[in-house]
């Protein structure tokens, strides 16, 4: 089963979150962050990012992601302000396992059908130019999800060069 619809990343934007969430979770705690931009009727292009604890300070502070209502009413703004959507948000495991947890299945960072959700391996010492080993997984309601590798044919996230 496809997804709802794709996104595009660029690589420049990719390498960029990768090393922020390398930089952010310090080999010791998960980090975050939602990937941001445009939709068309198809496909989203990521324009930037913004990390978790950059809207809720305190969003990392326990070694696991807990992001509050006050992080959630800063990224709306933050998006209303400069014209841009929420595309996807991505965070980082521990370990290669890039599986859901029952916490990310039961509480979807945006419980929007068709909402992606990125996890990132071994705390985002993963591949600067490459979607190799990432987790992808479309939220289908009441904690349902579908989950794709990178190289399924149809994996909804894609780099691209701009």
């Amino acid at each position: 089963m496809a997804a709802k619809r794709a996104i595009k990343i660029p690589r420049l934007t990719w390498l960029g979150l990768v090393t922020e969430l390398r930089k952010r979770g310090g080999r010791r705690r998960e980090s975050g962050a939602f990937l941001l931009g445009t939709a068309g009727t198809d496909d989203g292009r990521v324009e930037t990012f913004v990390c978790y604890d950059d809207l809720d300070p305190s969003a990392l502070s326990d070694g696991i992601v807990v992001f509050h209502a006050k992080g959630f009413s800063a990224l709306w703004d933050y998006c209303a302000k400069r014209g841009l959507q929420v595309l996807a948000d991505v965070h980082t495991h521990p370990t290669v396992d890039v599986r859901q947890s029952t916490v990310d299945q039961d509480y979807p960072m945006v419980p929007v059908q068709g909402h992606l959700a990125l996890i990132l391996p071994n705390y985002g010492h993963t591949s600067m130019w490459s979607l190799a080993g990432v987790g992808m997984h479309v939220f289908k309601g009441q904690t349902r999800w579908t989950s794709f590798v990178h190289d399924h044919p149809n994996a909804p996230v894609r780099l691209c060069v701009w």
